[in-house]
């Protein structure tokens, strides 16, 4: 997309004008941003010193998505890059002494993925062969799963492919004129030894490692 590339070029200057050890870690994607701060103040005086620097490149920041967020235990958390993102305590006797921050999609990234499942699996597309409606299906699911399979993602992934199968079940209904049973979509589904070839996404979450620096995935 050309927004992106040009938002970067425009914005580069941010980047170069930002001062690390006095507003925090600047990250940025195209216009969307987050700064690292170690306190309020120094929040306070980032957000303060972003404004300017976007003033004189003719900007402003956008009131509706723009806060000071207090990651604590608990606490909110924040959206980043389709990402919700918390500081949460882990869960097994051996990490449950430690504090990490804790990601998996967004409420507005679910929100995308069903509406694109249902326009996949749409009553306008009925006369699509099966075979079309599976493999849309498994390409969206397959690009939105490699985007938010790190972290904590697993549940929601689940939910999200469930929910592709929920879609395809009533289609497959409609389909074969019986509105009223959806249960018999499902049917033709579960007796497929591997639901008519639409993808599971069980398995390909890489975990989150508490307290410890990031470290690529390795691929075989």
């Amino acid at each position: 997309m050309v927004s992106p590339l040009l938002a970067n070029v425009y914005l580069h200057q941010v980047d170069r004008a930002w001062q690390e050890d006095e507003h925090g870690v600047l990250v940025r994607y195209a216009d969307d941003v987050v700064v690292m701060c170690r306190s309020r103040e120094q929040a306070e005086a980032a957000l303060a010193r972003l404004t300017v620097l976007l003033g004189e490149l003719g900007l402003e920041p956008k009131l509706a998505k723009t806060r000071i967020v207090h990651l604590v235990e608990g606490g909110e958390g924040l959206d980043f890059l389709g990402f919700h993102n918390r500081l949460v305590r882990g869960r097994t006797p051996r990490s449950a002494h430690l504090t990490f921050l804790a990601r998996w999609p967004a409420r507005k990234a679910l929100r995308h993925a069903r509406d694109r499942i249902r326009s996949i699996t749409a009553r306008s597309r009925l006369l699509v062969p099966v075979e079309q409606i599976v493999d849309e299906l498994n390409l969206f699911l397959r690009g939105w799963a490699g985007y938010f399979r790190y972290g904590n993602s697993a549940l929601l992934l689940g939910q999200i492919r469930n929910y592709a199968l929920r879609r395809l079940a009533l289609w497959l209904s409609k389909r074969g004129n019986r509105r009223r049973a959806w249960g018999w979509g499902m049917a033709q589904v579960m007796r497929s030894p591997n639901h008519l070839g639409l993808i599971s996404l069980d398995g390909i979450v890489v975990p989150p490692r508490p307290m410890r620096a990031w470290k690529a995935e390795r691929r075989r």
